[in-house]
């Protein structure tokens, strides 16, 4: 199954959903709509997704579309971002990943991934991968990464208290500390086609500050 989380997708998500069916036919695609003020919902629908609503944030839409996959039996979950950054034909290396691994991450700083980053933004992503390779005693790379395989025991295993708000390096490191394999892959992505990062509607240090300290906390709680 794919998960997609998504606000205020609207110009992008139809583009997205019709991408991933191009290269998984078969497989359902489930958009998790949370405080949008848009016509996402609309748009993924018209696409051919199945749409669900969640409450606020990125974190809680994650949350609801993995009990959603769980509940209908997903063998596998495949979440990614609604903005058009993640290619779909990166969907089956992620899945095939899988086989050796119970969380897959797509990175962005791995040989053959070929994504630029803007200066600052690379510069406090390396700094926070390595506070949460300490914090997780195993090297992370892309820790802010949206496009991410599970298979649904490691799935079970995190959900239930699942971050409600912020779901980036601390959820790496929570799944590395409580003994799931995490492998990262290199998977080319592409800019974001317009819209606003969820990334910049928050202030860039006290974001950076704050994940450091919800790491931390994952590496004692």
């Amino acid at each position: 199954m794919i998960v997609i989380p998504a606000r205020n997708e609207g110009p992008r998500i139809g583009a997205v959903v019709r991408e991933v069916r191009c290269v998984a036919p078969d497989v359902p695609i489930v958009v998790v709509v949370n405080a949008c003020a848009d016509d996402t919902e609309v748009q993924a629908k018209k696409a051919g997704a199945t749409v669900i609503t969640s409450g606020s944030g990125y974190a809680r839409a994650l949350r609801t579309g993995f009990i959603h996959a769980l509940r209908v039996g997903a063998p596998w979950v495949v979440q990614m971002d609604g903005d058009g950054q993640h290619p779909a034909a990166g969907i089956a290396a992620l899945q095939h990943s899988l086989k050796a691994a119970d969380l897959v991450v797509g990175s962005r700083f791995m040989e053959g991934s070929g994504y630029p980053i803007p200066l600052d933004r690379n510069v406090a992503i390396q700094l926070l991968g390595r506070w949460a390779s300490v914090c997780a005693r195993q090297r992370l790379r892309d820790i802010t990464s949206g496009f991410r395989a599970w298979r649904p025991d490691a799935l079970a295993m995190m959900v239930a208290d699942y971050p409600e708000d912020v779901a980036d390096a601390n959820v790496l490191v929570r799944a590395v500390r409580r003994g799931l394999i995490v492998r990262e892959i290199a998977v080319p992505m592409r800019a974001r086609d317009g819209g606003v990062s969820m990334h910049t509607t928050r202030s860039g240090v006290g974001f950076a500050l704050r994940m450091a300290v919800l790491t931390g906390w994952e590496a004692v709680r």
